[in-house]
């Protein structure tokens, strides 16, 4: 299906996120700056919405247990090792925000700690 258009960039101010239901599916779309992020809506804690926690910087925290998580990668800061919540390609055209739900961001690690592969050689 590709890009579906969600609404308007200048709708969502900086440091805020917007929930928008894209095929039947919740999407958390959140602003930083002039940068726009996409995931999945739901903390996979106990299912609340993301886009109604709070952000500072690039980190958006869920407002029912306090569990937060970099717009960036999806993973919990500092937390790589475990299963991020999906993300989205983002695009502004027109001023008009949209999203792609088909093409979902590689999963970014940071580089092991020491420089050593995963298999702890260099």
């Amino acid at each position: 299906m590709a890009f579906v258009r969600v609404g308007e960039a200048s709708a969502l101010a900086p440091g805020a996120g917007l929930c928008v239901l894209v095929r039947g599916v919740e999407v958390g779309i959140f602003r930083v700056g002039d940068e726009f992020f996409a995931l999945e809506n739901a903390c996979p804690h106990a299912g609340h919405r993301l886009s109604e926690g709070t952000v500072e910087g690039h980190v958006v925290t869920c407002t029912a247990h306090g569990w937060d998580f970099d717009l960036r990668t999806g993973f919990r800061p500092g937390d790589d090792d475990g299963f991020p919540i999906p993300r989205f390609p983002v695009r502004i055209e027109g001023g008009s925000l949209f999203i792609d739900l088909d093409s979902p961001l590689p999963v970014l690690r940071s580089p092991r700690r020491g420089g050593q592969g995963a298999r702890g050689g260099p």
